[in-house]
């Protein structure tokens, strides 16, 4: 300490030099670590684009504005196919801006006035309309409305078989025989099969819903159902009519103008009984087939009136005509008549809905626009 007093100068001039050289030291260890890392880096890279030079197509700025224009593409082709399955027109404004009845007085008021305008509509058409068809696929809610979680998904049914049943009706088929559709699912019931299908596992089979074994309901297989889980859902309807060709290729032609988002999913063909074939339109009879022996007559009389027989005078032959005549009546009067046939169609359709997409655990939904 006394030499330290004796030179302050010198000892102050130390103590600077050894802090500068701690400094120093410090400071190479510090650059020393960083060109190690520095070095450390710099060998992933190079593990890295070697990786990235084997790549096809290899990722230049080229290939990198070509993958923008195609993802571009494909973002404006999906923005059009999820134009596409909400439907156009006047009927897909209605589905959208109809109001949802609240109460269940409210929505068996609803489906009254829809048979109602459904009759109306038949009997214009000239359409007979079946006891079983006769609450077109309703029957279930004859006496009361449905339930109040199965309102909503109720009065969507309902919007979507009435626009069915107008373009049906249009076409002018002989007979309706029966409207089925698929059984209804409560929110809750969605949405428990919405997290089934996110979670990868087999969604639960919701509670039948009241009237589940009415003729209303029937049941559509995966092979033929558009579902896809988590991505598309879709409700299954049926309609069973009878009526010639064209009334099928009319209806179809109708359902392809894609006015709500309904696929044609099946169409069987079957050939009309007797009994399914009996009713006719606006009180018409159906044209009945003439006896072979009617047949054979009137063949007999228009012989006899085109060519009288070799030799004889047209006053010889009149008595055999006369008496031709005679013998068939009915058939001297009319040609032989051939009836059109009827079909007997079932045909299954689906209304696609897209399923909103669910975000990632722990991060918002995106905003609703």
């Amino acid at each position: 300490m006394s030499w330290f007093r004796k030179y302050p100068l010198f000892a102050l001039a130390i103590s600077v030099c050894t802090v500068i050289a701690l400094g120093e030291v410090a400071f190479v260890y510090e650059r020393f670590a960083a060109s190690r890392e520095a070095a450390r880096r710099l060998a992933q890279r190079k593990v890295e684009h070697e990786g990235m030079a084997q790549l096809l197509p290899p990722p230049t700025r080229e290939v990198a504005a070509t993958i923008e224009a195609d993802l571009a593409k494909a973002q404006r082709s999906l923005a059009a196919m999820q134009g596409e399955l909400t439907g156009r027109g006047p009927a897909a404004e209605r589905l959208r801006s109809a109001k949802v009845p609240t109460a269940r007085t409210d929505a068996f008021f609803d489906l009254a006035a829809f048979v109602e305008r459904m009759r109306a509509l038949a009997e214009t058409s000239g359409v007979e309309v079946r006891p079983e068809a006769a609450r077109f696929g309703f029957s279930a809610y004859a006496n009361e409305g449905p339930e109040t979680d199965r309102i909503e998904p109720v009065f969507r049914q309902r919007q979507v078989t009435e626009y069915l049943l107008e373009a049906l009706l249009a076409a002018r088929p002989r007979a309706l025989f029966s409207v089925k559709r698929e059984r209804t699912l409560t929110k809750a019931e969605r949405e428990a099969r919405a997290a089934a299908a996110a979670e990868g596992a087999p969604p639960e089979e919701p509670a039948p819903d009241p009237g589940s074994d009415s003729p209303d309901y029937f049941g559509v297989g995966p092979g033929v159902s558009a579902r896809v889980r988590g991505y598309v859902d879709s409700t299954a309807f049926r309609l069973v009519f009878t009526g010639q060709t064209a009334a099928l290729r009319s209806f179809l032609n109708k359902l392809a103008s894609f006015e709500l988002p309904v696929l044609v999913r099946e169409v069987e063909v079957d050939a009309a009984t007797a009994e399914e074939a009996v009713a006719t339109p606006n009180g018409e009879e159906a044209p009945t087939r003439m006896e072979p022996t009617d047949a054979a007559a009137a063949s007999v009389v228009l012989s006899t009136e085109s060519s009288p027989a070799k030799g004889a005078s047209p006053a010889k032959a009149a008595p055999g005509k006369a008496a031709a005549a005679a013998r068939a009546p009915r058939a001297a009067l009319a040609l032989p008549i051939v009836s059109k046939s009827l079909s007997k169609y079932t045909v299954t359709v689906e209304f696609i809905e897209l399923v909103a997409a669910q975000p990632p655990a722990g991060e918002a939904p995106p905003p609703t626009s």
